[in-house]
């Protein structure tokens, strides 16, 4: 090898290391709030994007209730010192939802004074966990009357009876895990600081698919186990071009 051909490789690995001709990556660090039928969820994310590509891959998490829309909460009033409770609810359910989306920008933001405009489409994979509900129930064991906490079954527990629920956690451990597939496409509008902040309203349809039904209310003859809902999403990520 040539004296100049050593020299040219020295040069051309400094440009490289220089970033001559390197493409720069933006990437926004996300935290969003999603209310959709069936509940709400909490998330945090990534946003990344090779320029001069406008469209951005992001991946995260997000963490939210599954509630029916037939939850009902009520007060015992028979009762005194009673709490509310839902009735018919025999367990609570949240759901762990990791995701994988995909930006195709339709209007691109130039400046801090553009709304950008752009398609989203994801893949989840959400795990749902329910655990059993406990309430106090009144006793009238003569010569004394007494309160006790049981497993909710509103088959055998009258309503009339029953102060309200116990601690949010109690019976957490007997929960069992529900997994499934889902997706979500919407349209999003982006403002905020050009190159640091990005703030995203995203309104769209999701679905998620559960390998069973998710076991909330007792009395109805079937639960849900494919969940399709409205969401409306706002996002807020900080972050800039490395």
């Amino acid at each position: 090898m040539s004296l100049s051909t050593i020299y040219r490789l020295i040069i051309l690995c400094f440009c490289i290391q220089s970033g001559i001709g390197k493409a720069q990556r933006s990437r926004f660090v996300t935290a969003d709030v999603q209310v959709r039928n069936f509940g709400y969820d909490f998330g945090m994310g990534l946003k990344s994007s090779w320029e001069p590509d406008a469209n951005f891959e992001s991946y995260g998490l997000r963490l939210g209730s599954i509630q029916h829309p037939k939850e009902v909460f009520v007060v015992n009033q028979a009762l005194p010192a009673s709490e509310p409770f839902v009735m018919d609810k025999i367990n609570r359910v949240w759901v762990l939802r990791p995701y994988y989306g995909k930006d195709w920008v339709l209007s691109e933001r130039k400046s801090r004074f553009d709304i950008g405009i752009s398609f989203n489409g994801s893949l989840q994979l959400p795990v749902a966990y329910a655990w059993p509900i406990y309430v106090w129930v009144y006793r009238s064991n003569l010569p004394f009357d007494a309160v006790e906490e049981v497993k909710y079954n509103p088959d055998v527990h009258d309503v009339q009876y029953v102060g309200g629920e116990s601690s949010y956690t109690r019976g957490f451990s007997e929960g069992k895990a529900i997994p499934g597939l889902g997706f979500s496409m919407a349209i999003c509008l982006e403002w905020g600081s050009y190159r640091n902040v990005s703030n995203t309203l995203s309104i769209g349809i999701m679905n998620d698919l559960f390998v069973q039904q998710i076991p909330l209310l007792s009395s109805i003859n079937r639960n849900p186990q494919n969940l399709p809902a409205l969401f409306i999403n706002f996002a807020v990520g900080i972050g800039g071009r490395s």
